[in-house]
């Protein structure tokens, strides 16, 4: 009869014990990942140094969603991560309000360059160009 409380209790606690770690690792592992994308979110970095900036052509089409944005974006290797980008148009103030056009970008822009690009209207000079 000892033997069966005792083997219960250890168990009990064994097994305690390994939710609680469990639960210990999800979190750490969760917050990581919060962090991350979070100081990918506030810090934001160009794709190319200055000195080695390259041109690229870039249009935003009349129907364009911000998704479709992000996609574009980083297919050309403008930014490195289209959902990273989605939050970062969220918490500007270009968020929907791009200007449908041509654009000429640099891959050592950073995204809110690049969203201050896209949201503001070209003059007559730069679209002559």
């Amino acid at each position: 009869m000892e033997g069966k409380k005792l083997a219960k209790t250890i168990v009990s606690v064994s097994s305690k014990t390994l939710l609680f770690v469990m639960l210990a690792l999800v979190l750490y592992f969760v917050g990581r990942t919060a962090y991350r994308f979070g100081n990918d979110v506030f810090n934001e970095r160009a794709m190319a140094s200055k000195n080695n900036a390259t041109e690229i052509e870039f249009t935003v089409p009349e129907d364009y969603t911000m998704k479709s944005i992000g996609k574009s974006l980083k297919s050309k290797g403008l930014i490195a991560d289209e959902k990273v980008f989605a939050v970062q148009a969220k918490l500007s103030d270009y968020n929907n309000k791009l200007i449908p056009g041509t654009y000429t970008l640099n891959n050592a822009m950073t995204p809110t360059e690049i969203l201050t690009t896209l949201g503001t209207k070209q003059t007559e000079e730069k679209e002559s160009e």
